[in-house]
């Protein structure tokens, strides 16, 4: 597993003072009917997700793949083309992942989806992804879904930090303080 350097913590650690990242309160949604879990499938992570979302609800709907919530967004370097459709059109793995959630909805008629993505993260190091694009990504994929996806459909995005002293924290990230912080914080998401 990648390790979380010292500039990574402290970009992590501003996210945290700016309050983008913010505990988890289960009882702010509505999980009475359960979650559609989109995460990514590092098994190293996935049992402390998994855990989380399962405190909230018994009735969880996963699909995971490596990189989780950051294949979603259409620029994404994580969303990379798997093949052509049969009309000729490129197919990429968020476009996969988004019939999976579609597909999850109409099946099991959940309309609450868990957007999780973790850090360090393999697929992230692998695309040059660092803590603020990460970020950006997560609200983008956030936005995806919300924009493709029926009105009803709501969405959580988390961040899962493996700290550097063995902690695990997962994170409710607020997409309002995201652009916020960005604002003020005045630099490139590149980061």
């Amino acid at each position: 597993m990648p390790n979380l350097g010292r500039d990574k913590v402290h970009f992590l650690g501003k996210f945290r003072e700016a309050r983008v990242l913010e505990d988890v309160n289960g009882n702010r949604l509505n999980t009475s009917n359960g979650v559609i879990l989109v995460t990514c499938a590092d098994g190293d992570q996935l049992g402390d997700i998994f855990t989380l979302q399962r405190g909230m609800t018994p009735r969880i709907h996963t699909l995971a793949l490596n990189g989780g919530g950051l294949i979603l967004p259409s620029l994404s370097p994580a969303n990379t083309t798997i093949g052509t459709s049969q009309t000729g059109q490129l197919v990429r793995l968020g476009d996969v992942y988004m019939e999976q959630i579609s597909s999850a909805q109409e099946l099991k008629g959940i309309n609450l989806v868990a957007l999780h993505v973790h850090f360090p993260c393999g697929i992230a190091r692998l695309h040059s992804i660092g803590p603020c694009r990460l970020m950006e990504l997560l609200v983008e994929a956030k936005t995806r879904i919300k924009t493709e996806m029926p009105d009803d459909m709501k969405v959580a995005a988390y961040l899962h930090v493996a700290w550097p002293d063995g902690r695990k924290r997962t994170y409710f990230v607020s997409r309002e303080k995201w652009a916020a912080y960005l604002l003020t914080a005045g630099f490139s998401s590149q980061s």
